[in-house]
């Protein structure tokens, strides 16, 4: 966990800057091979900045990932609370506008160029919501279906999602999001 620091203006430019740094870094190489130096280079502050903020750039990398699962835990959160199906659909939409907001991050965090745990903590956080699998899969026939299919969906989202961040967002948030809403839902009969 990050060091605590008066959360400033300041404060916040600073780590934003190491953020977008280690992403440009990851870009072009493994996490390893990254060294503090060429970090602090790239975000233009020195060692001991980083080192008040972070331990390591494992752990910068950390806080990037848990800034983004929080915003995926709220965005569950809210997909769940949805009664009705439109209000699915839009919720997924603003999930897509996100990660178009957020692509360069999320480019890098959805690949193998980073750490692949993050994915996975990611398929975990959403097959741990309760609900999921009845709101996306309501007319499974039993609680087994029910569970394939949530997992069907899940996983069909994530490798659209990464589908569409590496080819660079070639299709509108709302475009890949009714698709994702439409493969995700029974039809109705």
């Amino acid at each position: 966990m990050s060091k605590e620091l008066t959360e400033s203006r300041r404060t916040r430019y600073t780590r934003r800057a190491m953020q977008d740094a280690l992403i440009e870094l990851l870009r072009d190489q493994p996490l390893g091979s990254i060294t503090v130096k060429a970090l602090c280079e790239r975000a233009d502050v020195n060692r001991s900045t980083f080192y008040a903020h972070y331990a390591s750039i494992e752990e910068l990398l950390h806080d990037i990932e848990d800034e983004t699962m929080a915003w995926v835990t709220t965005a569950l959160e809210q997909l769940l609370a949805q009664p009705d199906p439109a209000g699915i659909e839009h919720v997924i939409e603003r999930i897509c506008q996100y990660i178009a907001d957020n692509r360069n991050h999320l480019q890098v965090l959805m690949s193998p160029k980073a750490d692949i745990g993050f994915q996975q903590q990611l398929l975990g956080l959403i097959y741990s919501q309760r609900g999921v699998g009845e709101q996306l899969q309501s007319s499974a026939g039993y609680p087994a279906e029910a569970q394939m299919r949530m997992r069907f969906a899940v996983s069909g989202s994530i490798g659209l999602l990464q589908y569409w961040l590496a080819t660079d967002l070639a299709a509108s948030p709302e475009s890949v999001s009714h698709t994702i809403f439409t493969m995700c839902t029974p039809a109705t009969q």
